[in-house]
């Protein structure tokens, strides 16, 4: 059994930006996988439109922020769709049995690309080797078994994140 949800963030560093970011649950193992290359991401125009020189009318304010909440409104429609759920399983699926043949050679070309560090690689080949599936499934769920295991919150957030990038990257090797 698979779960649709989402991941809502927003930039607190000053970039301007929030994004909602689609997130399945699977319910055997509990991993999270954040299909990041879908997200709907959006600057905060908002706060643009108070520059220059032009003084936006409270109407021209409230139609900006009309904008941004229908096309959050069309995110999250779209991100709930069991249609678009049951695709990124099959994707997933496709690739999730591509077998690794070099183990060791895929988890560090997968660590490099994805930019782990030296101790979250080993972490990821322990868990790809005592999990048994010698698959890019199996390094995916690597990926997101390490990501349970971490202390800080952000850093297992992005270590998650990078699931499917990994699972990608193991499957076309």
């Amino acid at each position: 059994m698979v779960w649709g949800g989402l991941v809502i963030t927003n930039s607190e560093t000053g970039d301007g930006a929030a994004a909602i970011t689609p997130r399945l649950v699977v319910q055997v193992c509990r991993n999270g996988y954040t299909i990041t290359a879908d997200a709907h991401r959006a600057v905060h125009l908002g706060g643009k439109l108070a520059e220059g020189v032009i003084d936006w009318s409270a109407d021209t304010q409230q139609r900006n922020l009309d904008l941004i909440t229908a096309k959050a409104r069309d995110a999250v429609a779209r991100f709930l769709d069991p249609a678009y759920v049951q695709s990124v399983v099959t994707r997933i699926e496709r690739d999730a049995g591509v077998p690794v043949e070099r183990p060791q050679d895929t988890i560090a070309m997968v660590s490099q690309q994805l930019r782990f560090t030296d101790e979250q690689q080993d972490a990821i080949l322990g868990h790809f080797i005592r999990g048994g599936s010698l698959t890019a499934g199996g390094v995916m769920h690597a990926v997101t078994s390490v990501a349970q295991t971490l202390d800080d919150a952000d850093n297992a957030h992005d270590t998650e994140s990078q699931a499917l990038k990994a699972l990608q990257l193991a499957a076309a090797r």
